[in-house]
Parts: C-alpha cells; sequence; structure tokens
C-alpha cells in the first residue's frame, strides 16, 4: 500500500488547526491537504474536556478567527460553545471532508532534495 502524498498536512483538528487550515486554503486553493486529527471529532481541546463550567480564559474576540468572528455577546465563552464554533466553522468551510480521523503521527521526515 502506498502512502496518500498531500502538498500540506495540517496536524489537529481544534481550533488551531480549523483556522489553519482555513487560511491556507485560501491561500491555495489548488494545493491538496489533509488534517491528521487522533480523535474521532473535529474540536480539539474543546471536545475533549466537558466537564462542567469549562470556559475560555481569554475573550473570545481576539481568541476567535479574524475571518469568522465571534458571534456572541459573551466575552469568555463556554467550552462548549468554543466546540460548536470550531465545528460550525469546519462545515462552513468544507474542511471536514479533509479530515482523516483516528490517525496519531508519531514522527516525520523531511527530504529536502525530494522537497516533501
Amino acid at each position: 500500500m502506498s502512502a496518500q502524498h498531500y502538498d500540506i498536512v495540517i496536524i489537529g483538528a481544534g481550533l488551531s488547526g480549523i483556522g489553519t487550515t482555513c487560511h491556507i486554503a485560501r491561500q491555495f486553493p489548488n494545493k491538496s491537504m489533509a488534517i491528521i486529527e487522533r480523535r474521532e471529532k473535529v474540536g480539539g481541546t474543546w471536545d475533549l474536556f466537558r466537564y462542567p463550567g469549562i470556559r475560555s480564559d481569554s475573550d473570545m474576540a481576539s481568541f476567535g478567527f479574524e475571518f469568522k468572528p465571534w458571534y456572541s455577546e459573551k466575552v469568555l465563552a463556554k467550552g462548549g460553545d468554543i466546540r460548536e464554533y470550531v465545528a460550525e466553522t469546519a462545515r462552513e468551510f468544507g474542511l471536514y471532508e479533509k479530515v482523516q480521523y483516528g490517525l496519531k503521527l508519531d514522527n516525520a521526515d523531511w527530504s529536502s532534495n525530494e522537497q516533501q
């Protein structure tokens, strides 16, 4: 079985991974991309930790995406709201088809000669 080649691979489908993928996809629409996610859902930390009262300790105006502003008046958002914000962004920008779930990256090697 041969390995699939992608021009760009993003590690993690949390807030940072989804945000990064949105930016890169807009800048390089013809590049092939994959998001490698160890878990079975988009959301990262906000999906993993679901204990009562979890919320952001950063204001969502600066923590959220510039291209998709935070939509609530609550400055310090609840974890579930952030999780939905990440999932909604992934849906809106068509990223679910790029996510490969249940994969854990143990190591990566770069070849300058092959540029991959």
